[in-house]
């Protein structure tokens, strides 16, 4: 192992040994984002334009992209929800594996340096957990922002890290992760119910990015997207997701 001053050698040890990786914090956020692409399921160049669903004959099978009502432009994704990016956010989300925030933070900054720099949104937003008391308090998804934030050290994207953040969840609600659709519509209405916008001033006429880690068919960040234009005046949402939940086709 390097000296603490001298530079990391060698190869990056891989996604999903980031944490033992001496690169974490040397190397620059793309050397992660590309070093831990090459063992994540990548989103297909043919994926759905609107909510980056693996495609079903040229259809995309996701209820929300057909919806003309929808309040989201669309939704991007780093990868999709599968092998050892799936088991360490869900270790990170239910386990209290807080660490990997800093992992996450790197690769959505590292996401937006590439893919955001000509049309860089106003305000990059995470969707919001509910608080569940007046301390000082992150959830899972604020703790990613957070990160992110801390190593854009040229302070370069619009992260909400304000307190109040821009938008709030002001009640717990049901879980949607492993509803089906009619469950999952439910639980975005229940979403929908319980956000606020503390100061319409931080989002009216602004183009909005909505950060999560895991879209299986985009109800939640439709429901924030929804506040965010209803309640807000924002001008336009979009979402960036760490993990888009694939479509299967059973054999």
């Amino acid at each position: 192992m390097a000296s603490p001053n001298e530079p990391p050698s060698g190869p990056p040890l891989g996604f999903p040994q980031c944490p033992k990786c001496t690169y974490l914090r040397t190397g620059p956020p793309a050397l992660c984002l590309a070093c831990a692409s090459r063992s994540f399921e990548t989103i297909t160049a043919d994926a759905c334009p609107t909510c980056s669903q693996m495609l079903d004959g040229g259809d995309c099978p996701n209820w929300l992209c057909a919806d003309p009502t929808r309040s989201i432009e669309r939704i991007r994704a780093i990868a999709y929800s599968s092998g050892s990016l799936r088991n360490k956010i869900l270790r990170y989300k239910y386990d209290g594996m807080w660490g990997w925030s800093l992992i996450f933070g790197r690769l959505l900054l590292a996401w937006l340096n590439r893919n955001e720099r000509d049309d860089p949104p106003d305000l990059i937003v995470a969707n919001p957990t509910f608080a569940p008391s007046s301390d000082v308090w992150l959830g899972h998804t604020e703790r990613v922002i957070d990160a992110a934030a801390t190593e854009d050290v040229l302070s370069e994207w619009p992260f909400d890290t304000a307190d109040p953040p821009a938008i709030i969840k002001t009640a717990a609600t049901e879980k949607s992760a492993r509803n089906v659709a009619s469950a999952k519509r439910a639980a975005a209405a229940e979403l929908r119910a319980a956000l606020v916008i503390p100061d319409r001033s931080r989002v009216e006429a602004r183009r909005i990015l909505v950060y999560d880690d895991v879209c299986t068919t985009g109800s939640q960040l439709n429901a924030v997207a929804a506040c965010l234009i209803e309640d807000g005046g924002a001008a336009s949402v979009e979402g960036i997701v760490l993990a888009r939940a694939p479509w299967r086709a059973r054999p």
